[in-house]
């Protein structure tokens, strides 16, 4: 309460009064400028963008409401609510009893209703959406006080490729049958996703698997799907805690998980018996192929994922996606997905090989994919600068040998500061007449460089630098390869597209992490390709990586244009401290929390140091 009445009249609080997840909720908040006393946003879809909503979750709003009802009938009492959100935080449905539907709450969540911690706020909704784990919050832990007489409990849903695609939530103004309901809600949450999971893969092979043999018919059941090859489709989350300790984001086949072969264990499940199989680090399981009933009509051809259960952000679905784990990374990616969805232009910022123009790409396939995809190499068109055509590559349908500005698409600007002349002319035009598009498809502007190339130090005529300022203004940072927390994802990943034979020990990692890449993932992708010539097939150890390679120092030099604040100017040690939490603060964009945690520090530190926090969304 001491928290709380200092959140409400100084806008700050003692580090450990809340708990954690509270704590980096409240902070958050704060920084989105939101007023603990004031009134929260009453976001509502309106009813046409509702009906839209819900005709593109049919199916899933199908499996949800028996589960939804029966949650419902188990928590029936006084005061309370259950409700199910999709994927973006905005209700769908919601049953409640007469007393709970009276109150002001149940005014607030409703059908429609919108419940991002953006505009609501610290709520259940909002933090498991955005931790992607069960979420409760009680009473006073709302960040807005006027929610502070009703407790919820919020656990998200997950598909078989590791999104989130919904959340189940039960409230009440009764705080002590939280504790009992948040059992029943994720075991809802649960039989949600396995029939999900289920009705997704009925054209799969569904093995079930279990280290007991009598929970084979348990909602606790792993389960994997394959295709008839026996490239693995889908895995539940069950799946993922049981195999704990197994890299399942590099996993491609069933034989990367199970010792003994595909083909071998299909024979005899096919033939309905319970077998046992034997994963890579010699755990046992009792499994059972489930047979499904398959969909109507052709299904197309199958193609193998890389698994993951992203821990914060809903991420893109991209077939051979590369790996997004890294937090500061999803952060620029999600900024990046917001600003598309909306037209904005943005600038992506990163080392030369820290995956810009790929960032790109993936933006694009996600949304656009049907629409041209144009790259257009600055250093080239410079060349070619008094030609009446600017040079590009064009990517999308290859059948298609010219496009126009009415056809809508992504147009991603490569070294744009290394433009001159009359095609820096051309350019500013044709970016110009993009923008100013009215009526039909829009076109997405990405622009890509190094942080140490800034458009204000080019000497461009007045007009041109004006309109490339129009579309550098957003920008997102991308971690150089050596500070991504998925280090060891991204090296298994680019090694499964060289060599399928080929996996790393965590002691290769190590070295491998260790090493300098002025070219990043350039430099990573040569480096696991020499290690797949000079190693046999199997698990590539850490002294064959130091034999190979040898080892390297990590690039430690800060990044330049940081200032230290005014309390560390003048001292030495202090001064370079300062400087890398301003570094590390402006790369994540202005999060704080996500700062303090890749530099290891307290939040209150990162606020002591940084000089005017530049807030981002």
């Amino acid at each position: 309460m001491k928290a709380r009445t200092s959140l409400e009249t100084k806008g700050r609080f003692a580090a450990g009064a809340v708990p954690e997840a509270i704590a980096d909720s409240w902070h958050r908040c704060l920084q989105s400028g939101l007023d603990p006393i004031g009134e929260p946003i009453d976001a509502v879809l309106s009813f046409q963008e509702l009906r839209e909503r819900k005709e593109k979750n049919e199916r899933l709003i199908a499996i949800v409401r028996p589960e939804l009802e029966l949650l419902s009938n188990q928590i029936a009492g006084t005061n309370y609510m259950t409700a199910f959100a999709d994927g973006t935080g905005v209700v769908l449905d919601a049953i409640m009893d007469s007393e709970f539907s009276a109150s002001d709450c149940a005014r607030s969540i409703r059908s429609g209703s919108i419940w991002s911690e953006e505009m609501r706020g610290t709520n259940a909704l909002g933090l498991a959406l955005h931790t992607g784990v069960t979420s409760m919050v009680t009473g006073g832990e709302h960040f807005f006080s006027k929610h502070g007489n009703v407790s919820c409990v919020s656990t998200p849903i997950f598909d078989s490729k590791g999104q989130i695609v919904g959340l189940l939530d039960a409230s009440s103004e009764v705080a002590a049958r939280q504790f009992h309901t948040q059992a029943l809600v994720v075991l809802a949450a649960s039989n949600i996703e396995n029939r999900l999971f289920i009705d997704e893969h009925r054209n799969d092979n569904i093995i079930q698997f279990h280290p007991r043999r009598e929970y084979l018919t348990t909602q606790s059941v792993g389960m994997i799907s394959t295709d008839a090859e026996g490239a693995i489709t889908g895995v539940n989350r069950h799946a993922s805690d049981l195999l704990k300790g197994m890299d399942l984001g590099a996993a491609r086949s069933f034989a990367d998980l199970f010792q003994g072969g595909f083909g071998a264990a299909m024979k005899p499940l096919e033939g309905g018996e319970v077998i046992r199989l034997i994963d890579w680090l010699n755990a046992a399981y009792f499994a059972r192929i489930r047979i499904t009933r398959k969909h109507d009509g052709s299904t197309g051809a199958k193609r193998s994922i890389a698994l993951s259960v992203p821990a914060v952000f809903n991420l893109p679905t991209v077939a051979d996606a590369p790996v997004y784990r890294d937090e500061q990374l999803c952060n620029s990616l999600r900024l990046a997905m917001r600003s598309a969805r909306v037209g904005a232009p943005f600038t992506i910022l990163g080392p030369a090989g820290s995956g810009r123009t790929t960032l790109a790409r993936t933006v694009h396939e996600e949304l656009h994919k049907d629409s041209p995809l144009i790259v257009v190499d600055c250093r080239t068109a410079n060349a070619l600068g008094e030609a009446e055509r600017l040079m590009a590559d064009i990517l999308g349908d290859p059948n298609t040998q010219d496009f126009n500005v009415r056809s809508g698409g992504t147009l991603v600007l490569e070294n744009l500061v290394l433009i001159q002349g009359g095609a820096a002319e051309k350019l500013a035009q044709v970016t110009n007449r993009l923008l100013q598009l009215k009526n039909g498809p829009k076109w997405v502007i990405i622009t890509t460089g190094s942080e140490e190339h800034a458009l204000d130090k080019v000497d461009w005529p007045p007009h041109i630098k004006m309109a490339f300022s129009q579309i550098t203004r957003m920008k997102l940072h991308l971690p150089p390869l050596a500070e991504r927390t998925d280090f060891a994802q991204v090296a298994g990943f680019i090694l499964s597209e060289i060599s399928h034979g080929h996996q790393l020990s965590n002691g290769a990692v190590e070295v491998l992490r260790a090493i300098d890449r002025p070219q990043n993932l350039n430099d990573l992708a040569s480096q696991l390709r020499v290690l797949a010539v000079q190693c046999p097939l199997g698990v590539i150890r850490e002294e064959a990586a130091e034999r190979h390679l040898g080892e390297g120092q990590r690039d430690g030099q800060l990044a330049s244009g940081d200032q230290a604040c005014p309390r560390c100017a003048g001292h030495t040690v202090r001064e370079l401290k300062c400087l890398e939490i301003n570094r590390v603060f402006r790369q994540c964009n202005g999060n704080v929390a996500l700062a303090a945690r890749k530099l290891g520090v307290s939040r209150n530190t990162v606020y002591t140091h940084i000089k005017s926090p530049e807030i981002g969304p």
